[in-house]
């Protein structure tokens, strides 16, 4: 005669049927370099390239922005020396972080990631870190267990932001946290292209990376932030003649096409302002005088003095590091707003920079990242 179990078991017996089992799940991304990539979830040892990266891991995990994180490439301080300052003093760990290379992908070690035993590199598609193209490399850490995406802000960032940041939301388990920033960053990049579309009038503008840093003049052309000049409304003067994303050209030829608009962006530091050095400076300890005064300073010179922009008020900096990174919608407001002030003259992409931080980031904003001569902004 079969035995007649309690109710009180069965009901038990049931509720452990239908109890989620805890397992890693896995998911499959298409990376920037079209590459179809596998991950087993959750993630728990990764490496960056470049510590550049890290205030995007802070927007989609900020109560963890370094959780996992076992090795980076260069250190925050290179680009963002107050944020990491802040990371360390909010989340002490991120000082313990191992560096596995220096400046240039040149000075990568395979050995030491290897050593870091991730599950997942996070690469640039075409930074300072190793790229796409690196096949040795990639074929290396393969082999040893590791998987490897590629993003971009830098080689094509007006069609690679958004993907990139949606793939690593997948990737982290912050979904809802990617498409959120998303939808902001899109709604900003639509009012942009909706109210140029309103004029055929294009202002000629020249893009000179690092002012101050290099001999004169590189620009800015098909790359980077070169075609964030087109989409703001503008016409790049380097595009038409530069063999690649950037090109050197001769004082003559800037005044000989002598652009409405010049855009430097400044690379230079407090630090260096304060010593006289000739880089343009913005970013943590400038204030809006100091800015003004480091670009004027520099545009000062006979190339540049002679220039409508500069003569009529229509030269400014924009911080360099915009260049590469999730937040570069603060460099197409201000392009926009200085190729069309009239159309643009209820927007301030400061304070677009300032809700960045105020919403996304467990970091305060300080210092300056944009300026105009001979004016305080």
């Amino acid at each position: 005669m079969m035995k007649a179990f309690p109710t009180s078991f069965l009901i038990l017996f049931a509720l452990f049927l239908t109890m989620p089992v805890a397992s890693a799940s896995t998911v499959t991304v298409t990376d920037i370099a079209g590459r179809n990539v596998t991950v087993e979830l959750p993630v728990k040892r990764m490496v960056v390239s470049e510590a550049r990266y890290l205030p995007l891991l802070a927007l989609l995990r900020p109560d963890d922005p370094v959780g996992g994180v076992v090795g980076t490439m260069t250190p925050l301080s290179w680009t963002h020396p107050d944020i990491e300052t802040q990371l360390f003093e909010r989340f002490p760990e991120a000082s313990d972080i191992p560096l596995f290379g220096g400046r240039n992908k040149d000075s990568v070690s395979v050995e030491k990631i290897i050593d870091l035993a991730p599950e997942l590199a996070i690469f640039g598609l075409n930074d300072h870190g190793p790229g796409a193209k690196n096949a040795e490399l990639i074929d290396q850490l393969t082999a040893a267990g590791t998987k490897i995406v590629f993003i971009d802000f830098r080689s094509d960032p007006l069609h690679n932001t958004l993907p990139s940041i949606r793939m690593l939301g997948r990737l982290l388990g912050a979904e809802k946290r990617a498409e959120e920033y998303a939808a902001f960053y899109q709604e900003r990049f639509d009012r942009v292209v909706t109210r140029v579309s309103q004029t055929k009038e294009r202002p000629t503008v020249f893009l000179q990376p690092h002012p101050g840093r290099f001999e004169c003049c590189w620009g800015m052309a098909d790359g980077m932030l070169g075609p964030f000049v087109e989409v703001a409304g503008g016409t790049n003067i380097a595009d038409a003649v530069a063999p690649g994303p950037t090109a050197q050209h001769t004082a003559e030829f800037l005044l000989m096409e002598n652009p409405d608009v010049w855009i430097g962006t400044a690379s230079g530091t407090f630090a260096e302002f304060s010593d006289g050095a000739d880089p343009v400076a913005l970013g943590a300890g400038m204030t809006p005088e100091t800015a003004s005064q480091s670009l004027t300073r520099y545009l000062s010179a006979p190339e540049f003095a002679a220039l409508d922009a500069v003569r009529t008020g229509r030269a400014h900096s924009i911080w360099h590091n915009f260049y590469n990174s999730p937040f570069n919608i603060v460099a197409l407001e201000a392009f926009a707003k200085w190729t069309h002030p009239d159309l643009f003259n209820d927007i301030d992409p400061m304070d677009t920079l300032a809700e960045i931080y105020e919403r996304w980031l467990p970091f305060e904003l300080n210092g300056t990242f944009s300026a105009t001569v001979g004016a305080v902004q």
